[in-house]
């Protein structure tokens, strides 16, 4: 990081890196990337076969078929 006009040191950008790494090893980040992957996993797997029934009927009430309103 850049303070008071100095360059950063090449230790900082060492301490970052350690720093990274140690965060991506952690139970933290391993457990919140196996949910997701299994969340992906859950959303591909359990898609309807057929489109909601809903979707039809939305689609016909927005047009008028020449009708007055």
């Amino acid at each position: 990081m850049k303070v008071a006009g100095k360059p950063m040191r090449s230790a900082d950008f060492g301490r970052k890196a350690f720093a990274m790494k140690a965060f991506l090893k952690s139970d933290l980040f391993l457990r919140f990337l196996g949910g997701f992957a299994i969340g992906a996993v859950g959303m591909v797997m359990l898609q309807p076969e057929e489109p909601p029934m809903f979707s039809s009927t939305a689609v016909a009430a927005t047009s008028t078929d020449g009708s007055a309103l």
